[in-house]
């Protein structure tokens, strides 16, 4: 038997958001003189921004705004990324700006570029630095026209660039690649795929998958609540997110990942046990004087009970000896006195005749010689004797009423004994005949061992089916519209519809009436009542059989271990939902509360991340991530489409999902001929990437014709946007 390994326990950590993250940067004069750009790369999830001629942004922070009350300070705060998840109530009313990948809510990010230019030091009456921001490809023109006017008219920059994201990560790794790519961005919201040639995103020909980072956390979430459904502690939408980011992976063959879950030695591999902080409940220690106290005054109360029994016996003994006594002194009393008094006085004891008081004279004597023989520890073998039988040959004529009532008696009792012995005789003809079974059956192992045991293991499984069928039987009839409950309704119609005789029936055999006889919830309830068989017999003899062969198998077959029967197999604890719940190790202890508050993490792992390749799997009537790029790679003709295929490019923070490259690669390479050549490359650095081009975008001076003056803004207005390879186009 192979040992699982032992899972690793893991726990979800939060944030520390009580201290501030910025403080506000004092070398602005240097950037002031020289108009450095500002690059904003403005997701849907984190904010990132700083100053073009920096290697990296100087803010990286939530893009959240949280307005509420402080009632320490009896005043309103407005707080923005970290700082809005810092207190609990500013993190209640945290909000986006952005509706889905879309910036909609111009007032919070009004809010947001405060706190950038704040903490960026600007400390002048306007903006006087190019501003470049990056943003979702195909954003709504009025989103970018609000945007725009928001910048011009609030801030009074000079001049405003925009571009999309992906686009400036795939600019940053590889530039101005002229020969053709695809560039799989997998963001916070969504999935898209852009082809680019001749340096140039081809928009039109781009699609989006509406997954990502957000909603492989809510579906994470989902599937948690419903696996755990009595959960003792509420699992917030940032411990999901931590579940994906920490345990998720992209599967290289998901059939197979879902099979190997069924594998009870392997099942550790996937398993990980994520623990929730719990209070321990409080045990009180005693002392070895406490213990050794409460051990006495229980040794204390069991000796006073066992002292009240023994006088209870005692008192029993001798109040049935008395009684004893009193009855064989009226016994003896029969030559002394009378025949009248004799009687009179045995009425008046409360027996009918002398026989009644033999009876119960000797069932006193049975009584108090068992009391006596508890006493002395003598343990009873009751024999049972014949009955006496003296009265049965003789004639009726010659015995008096009284005889004639033993007569009967003796009858009866002599009938029932013969019965007892015919019983013993055919328990032991049918004893014999098992032993004679068991030897035939033991000279066939010695025989022929494997056609035995083969012969054994096929016996079982025929009864095991057998109970199966019963089962599936019973649960089919339990539901009301299953075929076999259908049958049977239908049977039941018919003989109905026999056993009437009137002119309906006629009708309805005729096909001239509908039988209605079953369609209403009262048919149901006497079919339910008329149709309970008892199979309980059957099922007895069953699993009686089914134990037998087990029991060989456990004792001749190696291979054949106790967790390998029926009763450990049908278990509910070995089902694959109690495994995928409870896992394998630990053993499941109900009464352990460390237990309580564990989640197992499993065939959620590969799930999740295996719906941008099968968005039907939450019900997302999309392509997948495999068939929408085969879907963009054949419009391409010759050397295009040989370029593209060997430069497809992974952005985005939710392609840091361990195995998605391996995945992709394997699942394309699939589809497409053997020689053709994939190669697939991602990021150095998917989440900052995109901030990197934008800044190598803003520094190039060659690069400022794509920028938005501020004339060009008052002569065209907000909707004037300026063409170039890595951003939007305008659209008609």
């Amino acid at each position: 038997m192979v040992e699982a390994s032992i899972p690793l326990f893991y726990t979800l950590e939060e944030k520390d958001y009580t201290a501030p993250y910025y403080s506000i940067r004092t070398d602005y004069k240097k950037h002031h003189s020289l108009h450095t750009p500002i690059v904003i790369d403005n997701g849907s999830n984190q904010c990132r921004a700083g100053w073009a001629s920096d290697k990296n942004p100087a803010l990286i922070f939530d893009n959240i705004v949280s307005k509420y009350r402080d009632r320490r300070l009896n005043e309103s705060v407005l707080a923005v990324g970290m700082d809005a998840l810092a207190d609990p109530a500013a993190k209640s009313n945290a909000r986006s700006p952005f509706d889905n990948n879309v910036v909609c809510d111009f007032e919070k990010m009004e809010n947001i570029l405060d706190y950038i230019f704040i903490i960026l030091g600007i400390n002048t009456l306007t903006i006087d630095h190019p501003i470049l921001m990056t943003e979702a490809p195909c954003v709504p023109q009025y989103s970018r026209s609000r945007m725009t006017e928001l910048l011009f008219e609030n801030y009074s920059v000079p001049s405003i660039g925009y571009g999309i994201d992906s686009l400036f990560s795939y600019y940053a790794n590889e530039g101005m690649n002229e020969k053709g790519s695809i560039i799989v961005s997998c963001g916070n919201n969504t999935t898209h795929i852009i082809p680019t040639l001749n340096g140039k995103g081809l928009l039109s020909k781009t699609k989006r998958i509406n997954y990502g980072g957000t909603q492989s956390s809510d579906y994470m979430l989902k599937l948690m609540q419903l696996k755990y459904p009595t959960f003792p502690t509420k699992m917030t939408g940032s411990q999901a997110q931590t579940l994906v980011h920490q345990h998720a992976y992209v599967a290289s063959d998901y059939q197979a990942a879902l099979k190997q879950l069924e594998n009870r030695d392997k099942f550790d591999e996937m398993d990980r046990i994520i623990q929730f902080p719990y209070t321990a409940p409080v045990i009180e220690e005693k002392t070895i004087e406490e213990l050794a106290r409460q051990a006495a005054k229980r040794e204390e109360n069991a000796k006073r009970l066992r002292e009240a029994a023994a006088r209870s016996r005692l008192e029993k003994l001798v109040a049935r000896e008395q009684q004893l006594e009193v009855f064989m002194n009226l016994k003896n009393a029969k030559g002394t006195i009378k025949k009248i008094e004799w009687i009179a006085q045995l009425k008046e004891a409360g027996f009918k005749d002398e026989a009644d008081l033999d009876d119960t004279i000797k069932q006193l004597e049975k009584a108090i010689q068992r009391a006596r023989n508890k006493e002395l520890g003598i343990e009873e073998v009751e024999e049972k004797e014949p009955p006496v039988t003296d009265l049965i040959d003789i004639p009726d004529e010659e015995l008096d009423d009284t005889l004639k009532k033993e007569k009967r008696k003796q009858k009866l009792m002599k009938a029932n004994y013969d019965a007892r012995q015919r019983a013993k005789k055919a328990k032991e003809e049918i004893r014999r005949q098992e032993e004679e079974l068991a030897r035939q059956e033991e000279q066939k192992r010695l025989d022929d061992p494997e056609g035995w045991l083969s012969e054994i293991k096929e016996k079982r499984q025929k009864v095991i089916d057998r109970i199966k069928q019963r089962k599936r039987l019973a649960s089919e009839l339990a539901d009301r519209r299953s075929r076999a409950s259908q049958l049977r309704m239908k049977s039941i119609a018919n003989l109905a519809s026999d056993t009437n005789n009137g002119p309906a029936s006629k009708r309805r055999r005729k096909g001239t009436d509908e039988d209605t006889f079953g369609q209403d919830d009262d048919d149901w309830a006497i079919y339910r009542e008329i149709s309970r068989d008892d199979e309980s017999d059957e099922e007895e003899e069953d699993m009686s059989e089914l134990n037998q062969y087990e029991s060989l198998l456990l004792q001749y077959d190696p291979e054949f271990l106790p967790e390998h029967s029926y009763e450990n197999m049908s278990s509910p604890t070995n089902t694959l939902m109690h495994l995928l719940a409870h896992g394998v190790y630990p053993p499941y202890d109900p009464t352990d509360m460390g237990q309580s508050y564990q989640l197992h993490v499993n065939i959620e792992r590969v799930r999740v991340p295996e719906v941008i390749f099968q968005p039907s799997i939450i019900g997302l009537d999309q392509a997948g991530l495999v068939e929408t790029v085969y879907d963009i790679v054949k419009t391409f003709q010759g050397n295009e489409r040989e370029n593209v295929m060997k430069n497809i490019f992974l952005t985005g923070g939710f392609s840091q999902l361990p195995g998605l490259t391996h995945r992709l690669h394997t699942s394309l390479q699939s589809i497409y001929p053997v020689e053709t050549k994939i190669k697939i490359k991602r990021a150095k650095d998917p989440v900052l990437d995109a901030w990197k081009g934008a800044a190598m975008f803003a520094r190039d001076e060659s690069n400022k014709d794509y920028f938005i003056t501020k004339q060009e803004y008052e002569e065209y207005g907000s909707d004037y946007i300026k063409e170039h390879g890595l951003g939007n186009v305008i659209q008609k």
